[in-house]
């Protein structure tokens, strides 16, 4: 890219008065920059290499993440003001037809890849980064999931375990029940309910670490016999065990099903369910379907898809899920990622020792990229509440969902 016409492009496209934030751009060569916006410059962003503004200009999320990866692009100062650039100021927009065309068929080759092999391949790469690690940011319970903050002095591990007890009493459960938990993670969700309501639970991951610490975890507590986690697709349980389950449950795990496995969730969940039996499925969604982001898919999420809520809804619905509830927690989102933000600014050394410069500078995008994402994007949390056929025993008022833990 010459550098006048990089320099005329940036001042075209930023030429607006309604830019959101002021910041500087600096090009690769000595005194080569531009002023956007009013006030003085919230961040700066410096391209060290002519081809990582071209990349920006194939596609802008993806170029942007390989390069800021590699360090071929720096941002000094306020990071979030620069993610909010992005989602205020409509950067698409200005992209040719030839270049809309070229990350469309990028979303295209990934998009297939939701058998459970390579659903398996698609977490673990996610998952099994190393207890370690995750050890660092998470809460104590390992929650990877949106917390539920009641009051805004609640701490990460009093908000996750809010989370998780308003889950609990949406499904109303009792002693002796079976609970299946897909997509349990390290399995406090079970191992909670197991606690608290003395009800069987089953916890599935494709996460091996998971699997591992969590039956850890279950031998701690002395909860054989009660809880078990297994390594197991929730379509492999399906074949075995077939309307066994009281309640079932699923938080953050129903990204990971991709578009085309939307209704295949709810048929294999329906084998699962006995008839009036209650699911809570607790997942990141949108308003309209769209596809995710080219660098999520490529580095974070490999097979993600965050559904529509239409999508979820219509699905349920065919296979008999009679809608009671939803709930949506996305400024819930929002501070459960500053809180890991800030948990994983304060390990970046140990975390740069176990993983790389590389890592961290990518994981920290994701991190903050997630944060404005709820804050300033598209994305919700949803909740939703379901029987297995219609139920005439629920309560009148919301307020059984809060009663206290």
């Amino acid at each position: 890219m010459d550098i006048q016409k990089a320099l005329d492009m940036i001042s075209s496209i930023f030429s607006s008065d309604d830019i959101p934030v002021s910041a500087k751009i600096e090009l690769w060569e000595k005194d080569k920059s531009v002023l956007i916006g009013k006030g003085a410059p919230q961040f700066t962003i410096k391209f060290k290499d002519p081809k990582a503004f071209d990349a920006i200009l194939t596609d802008p999320g993806l170029g942007f993440g390989e390069n800021y990866m590699k360090g071929l692009i720096e941002v000094e100062g306020d990071l979030d003001a620069l993610l909010k650039l992005f989602y205020f100021y409509d950067l698409s927009g200005k992209l040719s037809v030839k270049q809309k065309a070229k990350i469309g068929w990028i979303n295209i080759k990934q998009k297939f890849g939701h058998g459970l092999k390579q659903t398996k391949k698609n977490v673990q790469y996610h998952y099994d980064k190393g207890n370690e690690f995750y050890k660092l940011w998470l809460d104590k319970g390992l929650n990877y999931s949106c917390a539920f903050f009641k009051t805004e002095e609640d701490d990460l591990e009093t908000a996750q375990l809010n989370k998780i007890h308003h889950i609990l009493n949406k499904l109303r459960l009792k002693s002796g029940q079976k609970l299946l938990d897909i997509g349990c993670g390290w399995g406090s969700l079970v191992i909670e309910a197991a606690k608290k309501y003395g009800v069987l639970a089953v916890g599935l991951t494709l996460s091996k670490q998971q699997y591992e610490l969590a039956n850890e975890r279950i031998r701690e507590q002395g909860l054989q016999g009660r809880v078990e986690v297994r390594l197991e697709d929730y379509r492999e349980t399906s074949q075995k065990e077939k309307g066994i389950y009281d309640r079932i449950v699923s938080v953050g795990m129903f990204e990971h099903v991709g578009r085309e496995n939307i209704p295949i969730f709810f048929e294999e969940t329906k084998k699962l369910l006995r008839n009036k039996g209650i699911m809570v499925l607790h997942t990141i969604g949108r308003m309209q379907p769209e596809e995710l982001d080219s660098w999520l898919k490529k580095y974070i999420f490999p097979g993600g898809y965050i559904p529509a809520l239409g999508e979820v809804v219509e699905a349920a619905d065919k296979y008999g899920f009679d809608f009671v509830d939803l709930e949506d927690f996305r400024i819930h989102y929002a501070e459960t990622l500053s809180h890991w933000i800030k948990r994983f600014e304060n390990n970046k050394n140990k975390i740069k020792e176990m993983m790389g410069e590389e890592f961290v500078r990518m994981w920290r995008l994701y991190l903050y990229g997630s944060r404005a994402s709820f804050s300033y994007g598209p994305m919700h949390v949803f909740q939703f509440l379901y029987s297995l056929g219609r139920r005439y025993d629920w309560p009148l008022y919301r307020k059984w969902f809060y009663k206290s833990n």
